[in-house]
């Protein structure tokens, strides 16, 4: 850099003195010549050399982004143990916990519901028809969504094979069951509240009358309507609405006619007429419901 500066320096000097603005006193115009044409030589080494230095310069960046392009494309994508870990479920998230059941579904097969407690060995005191029981048949149902077979044209979900029959359920596992099978409810409340005689409720009802309701529906191609289930208003006893035992359905056509094919089994001390289903159900014909006794 210091020579450079140096031959800058004569050559301006040179040229200073080539036109003239210095007056030597020894020198002639052979020298001024001389003089010029070596600046001009000195001025365009300079150049030269500074040209070519602006270009180096100016291709040191290009050839350095090559390794930064390849840095960012390795980096654009994560690797295969960054997204198993990104994709991995991590504690807390719900992985252990089962799907909610959709509204119109039945539970799927293998799938236990919740446990409940126990309801006491006798049902309460007021004995008696359940309003819900009485309702008429032109009262609306609740549960009327006929899933199955009977809107969509595809099979109905198999009933869970590992719930023992003994096994009480709660409301909502019981309504999304039958609902999922064809079978409606309704109640003359519009409600489903155990302690309220006018609803229908399916709460602590046993899952063998469940499972009755359903194979009733499907053996018999019948509507199938439930009046009454585990609310208070029937009458007690071991094996009693508020039991889970028995459920009340409404007549029709159709179950009046699948019913009555039963063998015939007498009469209850109230007058009603007894049939024993196949699979050893009896049915009770009472004024304006059919009343059911599961095994």
């Amino acid at each position: 850099m210091t020579r450079l500066l140096r031959a800058h320096a004569r050559a301006r000097a040179l040229v200073r003195h080539a036109l003239g603005r210095r007056r030597p006193t020894v020198h002639g115009p052979v020298f001024r010549a001389a003089a010029l044409l070596t600046g001009l030589a000195a001025a365009t080494t300079t150049l030269a050399a500074t040209t070519a230095r602006a270009a180096a310069a100016e291709k040191a960046p290009a050839r350095r982004s090559a390794p930064v392009k390849a840095v960012l494309a390795r980096t654009a994508a994560p690797s295969p143990v960054l997204r198993s870990i990104l994709t991995r479920p991590g504690p807390g998230r719900n992985q252990d916990r089962a799907p909610l059941l959709p509204a119109g579904h039945a539970p799927p097969p293998g799938t236990s519901p919740p446990a409940t407690a126990h309801p006491p060995d006798t049902g309460p005191d007021d004995a008696g028809p359940s309003p819900s029981a009485a309702a008429p048949d032109s009262a609306p149902a609740t549960g009327d969504s006929t899933t199955g077979d009977s809107t969509t044209g595809d099979a109905p979900p198999a009933l869970p094979e590992d719930i023992p029959e003994s096994r009480r359920v709660e409301h909502g596992f019981a309504a999304d069951v039958l609902r999922a099978h064809g079978v409606r409810w309704r109640s003359t409340g519009g409600c489903s509240d155990r302690n309220v005689p006018t609803c229908t409720s399916f709460e602590q009802i046993r899952w063998g009358t469940i499972k009755g309701l359903v194979g009733f529906k499907k053996s018999s191609g019948c509507d199938v309507v439930v009046t009454g289930g585990t609310e208070r208003g029937h009458a007690s006893g071991p094996r009693s609405h508020w039991n889970g035992y028995k459920a009340d359905i409404a007549p029709n056509r159709c179950v009046d006619r699948t019913v009555e094919r039963w063998p015939f089994t007498g009469v209850r001390g109230d007058g009603a007429r007894l049939y024993r289903s196949p699979v050893g159900a009896l049915f009770a014909r009472e004024k304006d419901h059919w009343d059911i006794t599961f095994p």
